[in-house]
């Protein structure tokens, strides 16, 4: 028999398990071609921004787990996450982003691959975006060339 407070635990664990696997299917809906209110539906709820909301919330949550998880590495892993984390912002507000570059759009899924990497492929990921970065040099904007040498940095001492 559990205690109550294993019990708990066990609910805790149950509702990551749970957010991840929500948010999986929320991304293979929409990657299949649901619309948000069709989502929005199925998850019983009034609106689409409301999926779209509950999509951004699920995400922010794996990535809070994923910086917790991350301490108990290298801090240089830490370091190499917020950097990709500043990339994919700087992506998110730059309009002309798939133009600058012939990679661009690549780096621009790559960085959403490693944002949700395990440490290992993070850093796997993060080579790959430094080198495609430092190919495109003067058509980026200076504050990603800033966050691409932050980058470097962390891929440089990481050992």
């Amino acid at each position: 028999m559990t205690t109550p407070l294993a019990g708990l635990a066990g609910v805790r664990a149950a509702r990551t398990h749970l957010d991840e696997r929500e948010a999986e299917l929320i991304d293979r809906a929409r990657h299949e071609g649901a619309t948000w209110a069709q989502i929005a539906t199925a998850l019983g709820l009034g609106s689409r921004q409301a999926a779209e909301q509950r999509r951004q919330r699920l995400l922010a949550a794996r990535r809070a787990r994923r910086h917790d998880l991350d301490r108990d590495y290298a801090a240089q892993i830490v370091t190499l996450r917020g950097a990709v984390a500043e990339l994919g912002r700087w992506i998110a507000t730059d309009r002309r982003w798939d133009s600058r570059f012939h990679r661009a759009a690549l780096v621009r899924s790559t960085v959403d691959a490693a944002l949700d990497a395990d440490p290992g492929s993070l850093y796997a990921l993060a080579l790959h975006l430094r080198a495609d970065l430092d190919a495109a040099g003067d058509r980026l904007p200076p504050s990603v060339r800033a966050v691409a040498t932050t980058m470097g940095t962390a891929l440089s001492t990481h050992h």
